[in-house]
């Protein structure tokens, strides 16, 4: 089906639609918007199909909020969704550096606990290195 700058223009006037008159108005091969004339007989088909066309632009405007409405809420749940998944990481991240936080001061203290045991069995051996170089001169002057 050919649309032609004719059939819009009836289109126009049967429903007196502002939006459509304006079109006509952008188009470059339109000329002066003329009002078709009407016989007796069309009279009463046009206001029909203005009524239906209210009818259908009504529901078009209804359907249309709906889906704005439901856009909403599914941006609303998907912010939702991304505030949620931002907290989880925030709180796995904290968790991560406590974990880390204790894993340092564990090996921290674990080799000064270390240190402690290598300069306690140096110790415990310089005595005992003492204590036998002591017995040994002991004896030798016990000898002589």
């Amino acid at each position: 089906m050919h649309i032609t700058p004719e059939k819009i223009k009836e289109a126009a006037g049967a429903l007196e639609c502002t939006e459509l008159k304006s079109f006509m108005f952008q188009e470059p091969t339109a000329g002066p918007l003329t009002k078709p004339r009407r016989s007796s007989r069309s009279t009463g088909r046009s206001s029909r199909r203005s009524t239906r066309g209210t009818r259908r632009s009504s529901r078009g405007s209804r359907r249309s909020t709906r889906r704005s409405h439901r856009s909403t809420r599914r941006s609303r749940r998907s912010s939702r969704r991304s505030h949620r998944s931002t907290r989880r990481s925030r709180r796995s991240s904290r968790r991560s550096r406590r974990s880390s936080r204790r894993s340092r001061r564990s090996s921290r203290r674990s080799r000064r606990s270390s240190r402690r045991s290598r300069r306690s069995s140096r110790r415990s051996r310089r005595s005992s290195r003492r204590s036998s170089r002591r017995s040994r001169r002991a004896r030798r002057s016990r000898r002589s």
